[in-house]
């Protein structure tokens, strides 16, 4: 996968549409450049559960707490899986918290138990558990990332780069009525049907093989320790 910095991919854009790659040209149309991009990879973001993109948050949980908030640099709206430690094991954490649940352990009455059994969304990018752990412990999420910043020159994209390039383009020549633009935005929907249907193969990788095998019916994702 092309990765590339802001400004290269501009340049590229600019290659694509036919118009001059010298930055010192067409300086006044810089800004509105950089900002499709960066749109158009939110855009591809929000649009598709990007594999590379999904990785393990840990937050540690103090005896008698919880309430707590997600770590800034994930997407808490794209979960996919919680564990809870307990002992030397990792356990699946539930979602749902009920108020019928709060008859057996309450935490407005202090109480407590030894292990969380379940998780839950609360208010301000925040996130209960239940019961009330009476010893510390560790949460780990699987969950999507939030994109690094794509504003200044040197930041670099996070989805294909080829993709956000000839998105950028068809949009550019749509914009100038150009006769290219259906053709360029027909490549970049082809080239991202292409990359969904690569990552959504559910395939894993095996060593000292040419390629990557499909995964046995039975995997499941091992929490790192």
């Amino acid at each position: 996968m092309p990765i590339l910095t802001l400004d290269e991919l501009v340049t590229a854009v600019r290659a694509e549409i036919g118009d001059s790659t010298d930055m010192a040209m067409g300086v006044d149309a810089l800004p509105g450049i950089r900002q499709m991009i960066k749109r158009i990879q939110e855009t591809y973001y929000e649009d598709f559960d990007w594999p590379h993109l999904k990785i393990f948050r840990e937050e540690e949980i103090l005896a008698g707490q919880n309430i707590y908030t997600f770590n800034s640099d994930i997407d808490s709206r794209r979960i996919y899986g919680v564990w809870v430690r307990d002992n030397d094991n990792w356990l699946p954490l539930q979602f749902g918290i009920t108020p019928d649940l709060y008859n057996s352990s309450d935490p407005e009455e202090g109480e407590t138990e030894t292990t969380p059994l379940r998780w839950d969304f609360t208010e301000d990018n925040q996130f209960e558990i239940w019961p009330v752990p009476s010893d510390p412990t560790r949460i780990r999420f699987r969950v999507m990332k939030q994109l690094d910043p794509l504003v200044a020159s040197t930041d670099k994209c996070e989805l294909d780069s080829n993709l956000l390039i000839l998105t950028a383009a068809a949009e550019l020549l749509a914009r100038a009525k150009s006769a290219d633009a259906q053709l360029k935005l027909s490549i970049a929907t082809s080239h991202y049907n292409r990359l969904k249907g690569r990552y959504s193969q559910n395939r894993m990788f095996v060593n000292g093989q040419s390629d990557f095998q499909p995964r046995p019916k039975n995997w499941t994702i091992r929490v790192p320790r």
